[in-house]
C-alpha cells in the first residue's frame, strides 16, 4: 500500500479532537522551525551588518581619499620607482600575500586578493596604499554565506605618474 494511502487511513482513524491537536502541534513545529531556521539567523546577520558596514565604509572612504598636498609631496619622494604593478608585486612578496595583479596601465592596476578575513584584507590594502603612494580607485568585496567573516576583494589602485 502506498505511503500516502497509509497516511490518509491513519489520519482518518484519529478522532476529530486528536486531529485538531496534531494539526496544532504541526503548525507550532512549523512556526518554530521557520523562526530558528530562517528568521533568527537572518536577524542576527542583519544586526552584524548594521554595525560592520558603516565601519568598513569609513575605512574605504579613508583609503579613497586623495592625500593632502603636503603628504603627496612627501610621499612622492619616498614612493618606490617603477610601474605600479612591479611595486605592488614587491610589496606583496615582502608581506607574503598572494594576489592576482593585472596592469590596466603603468599607473593603474587591478588587484584580486584571495578570500580572507575582511579586516585583514583591508589592513593589507591600507599598507599597500601607503607604501606605494597609490590610492584605491575602485573597490569591491564579495562575501559568501558559507564563510561570513571572509571576503573576496577586488580593488583598482592608481597613482600619479
Amino acid at each position: 500500500m502506498p505511503i500516502r494511502r497509509k497516511w490518509r487511513q491513519w489520519w482518518q482513524e484519529r478522532s476529530e479532537r486528536e486531529r485538531r491537536i496534531l494539526a496544532l502541534w504541526a503548525a507550532a513545529l512549523a512556526v518554530l522551525a521557520l523562526w530558528f531556521g530562517v528568521c533568527a539567523p537572518l536577524l542576527h546577520r542583519i544586526a552584524v551588518l548594521e554595525t560592520r558596514v558603516p565601519e568598513l565604509e569609513a575605512r574605504l572612504n579613508l583609503m579613497r581619499a586623495q592625500p593632502s598636498a603636503a603628504k603627496s609631496a612627501a610621499g612622492a619622494a619616498a614612493r618606490p620607482p617603477g610601474d605600479l604593478r612591479s611595486v605592488l608585486y614587491a610589496q606583496l612578496a615582502e608581506h607574503a600575500i598572494s594576489a592576482e595583479l593585472r596592469a590596466l596601465s603603468s599607473t593603474r592596476v587591478e588587484m584580486r586578493l584571495p578570500e580572507m578575513p575582511i579586516g585583514e584584507a583591508l589592513d593589507a590594502l591600507e599598507i599597500l596604499r601607503e607604501r606605494t603612494g597609490a590610492r584605491v580607485a575602485v573597490f569591491s568585496a564579495r562575501s559568501d554565506a558559507s564563510s561570513p567573516g571572509t571576503a573576496l576583494i577586488v580593488a583598482e589602485l592608481e597613482r600619479d605618474s
